[in-house]
């Protein structure tokens, strides 16, 4: 289960298109969404979707995840997706779908839509698939004004803001546990950290952690960052170092 808290730092500043046509439903995804994500517009066909999407277009605006349902009047979800793909071949789509939407699904992993999100709706597994969208969208495109980039090792850039780690052009994907304790790393490099401090920062957002599982930790992340990043000091803790 994704972390809540950690979740709303990755997505607060997203942008979402809602199409789904029951009432009910869009009514109850866009209040759940709201919570995570800057924005979401909500329509209930594709015509009225597309128009959406082509007015934000002419302001040099964009959605950074379109949600569509596929059973739609005016314009189906299949057909939507096809126009949104002669537009912008790289737009993020998810499609809810029923189990009698099958018919449709070879269609659309043809068009490149690779990401369907079944109903009834698992929340858990929406916001497991939002974590890890949020950690591919490019960074150029999200806004950065109060955010500032920490390269601790040659390619290797922390965004404070979005808490998103990349290596060159390239997104490190980690789990919750390892972006926590990255975080606080950096926050207090150059300093020994015991692993009391790091269970102690892991209470904080509810999460209990034992000195076992933080030498795991440590022994995980150290595979995804330069090794000789994080030091062992005996006796005292970790000490996690600016690489120049």
């Amino acid at each position: 289960m994704v972390d809540y808290k950690i979740l709303y730092t990755l997505t607060k500043t997203m942008t979402i298109l809602l199409v789904e046509d029951c009432e009910p439903l869009r009514k109850e995804m866009a209040e759940v969404l709201e919570e995570l994500v800057k924005t979401v517009i909500c329509v209930s066909d594709g015509k009225e979707a597309l128009s959406f999407y082509l007015d934000a277009q002419k302001e040099n605006k964009k959605y950074d995840i379109i949600i569509s349902d596929i059973q739609m009047p005016h314009m189906n979800g299949v057909e939507f997706a096809k126009k949104i793909r002669e537009i912008n071949e790289k737009q993020v789509i998810y499609i809810l779908s029923a189990y009698t939407d099958k018919e449709y699904l070879l269609e659309l992993i043809n068009i490149n839509i690779a990401k369907f999100i079944t109903k009834p709706i698992d929340y858990d597994e929406l916001f497991s698939i939002l974590y890890k969208e949020s950690q591919k969208i490019d960074l150029s495109q999200t806004d950065q004004s109060s955010s500032v980039q920490i390269e601790f090792a040659k390619d290797y850039i922390w965004n404070t803001d979005t808490r998103i780690l990349t290596y060159g052009d390239n997104v490190v994907e980690l789990t919750k546990y390892e972006l926590l304790v990255l975080q606080f790393f950096i926050e207090k490099q150059g300093y020994i950290c015991s692993s009391d401090d790091i269970v102690n920062k892991f209470y904080e957002y509810d999460i209990e952690l034992s000195e076992r599982n933080v030498r795991n930790l440590i022994f995980k992340l150290r595979k995804k960052i330069p090794e000789e990043c994080i030091q062992n000091v005996y006796g005292l803790g970790y000490k996690f170092t600016f690489l120049g």
